[in-house]
């Protein structure tokens, strides 16, 4: 089946990343969209320089989830099937959305990249990443049964008809986990592959004070509102 698919890359001060970038972005064959949020550097002078790449621009940095919350609504609007959204960090690109768009066409309805799945550098990763997410995929295979390694990875293709009674509503990497818990909820198929590539594996952890405590807040919060309706 063929699906119209769009790819949403978050960016937030990642002028370098981009120039970098371009020439490999442009080499892939579908509609780009770049959610620029709130960058104060040149990030956002240098997307609008290129025609070919579609650009939302935060006048604020709000956080990843505002961001992927932004670019697909966007594609639903549009009237886009899929959304692929990528790490602009991760520039195996062309492989990534392949493997994730065959299994969008296996039937799945949310794909997600794990980067700690054969992720051959697993021994320069700081052992407080691999303890932390460790401890989230924990409470989310709890929660809904899912086995997802790497929940804040970001990196997935998403059927956007499945988000139509999803209330996603975190500016912050807890998007991410509300959309697993409301993923259950709502009875969604999903899968987890390996990345192409391990590279930031841990790193959002480091954007907050206390993760865990704002994440388990969030999902006590998510599971009284989307409770398991499977208690088998």
């Amino acid at each position: 089946m063929e699906f119209k698919q769009i790819i949403i890359i978050p960016v937030y001060n990642q002028c370098k990343q981009i120039e970098q970038n371009l020439p490999l972005l442009e080499d892939i064959n579908g509609d780009i969209l770049m959610i620029d949020d709130g960058s104060t550097d040149t990030t956002y002078d240098i997307i609008k320089e290129h025609a070919w790449l579609k650009y939302i621009k935060h006048e604020q940095n709000l956080g990843i989830g505002a961001a992927i919350i932004t670019g697909c609504d966007y594609a639903r609007d549009l009237g886009y099937d899929v959304a692929i959204v990528l790490n602009l960090n991760d520039n195996k690109f062309k492989a990534e959305i392949q493997q994730l768009m065959e299994n969008i066409n296996y039937g799945y309805d949310i794909v997600n990249s794990s980067r700690i799945l054969e992720n051959y550098n697993y021994a320069d990763v700081p052992q407080e990443f691999i303890s932390l997410t460790s401890d989230l995929s924990s409470h989310i295979r709890d929660i809904t049964g899912f086995d997802i390694t790497d929940p804040l990875s970001g990196i997935m293709a998403i059927r956007l008809e499945s988000l139509r009674d999803m209330e996603l509503t975190e500016f912050n990497h807890s998007l991410l986990l509300q959309l697993w818990i409301q993923a259950d909820y709502f009875g969604l198929s999903i899968i987890e592959v390996p990345a192409q590539s391990g590279i930031g594996f841990g790193e959002e952890l480091t954007l907050y004070d206390d993760p865990m405590g704002l994440f388990l807040s969030l999902m006590e919060a998510e599971k009284i509102l989307y409770p398991k309706k499977n208690l088998n």
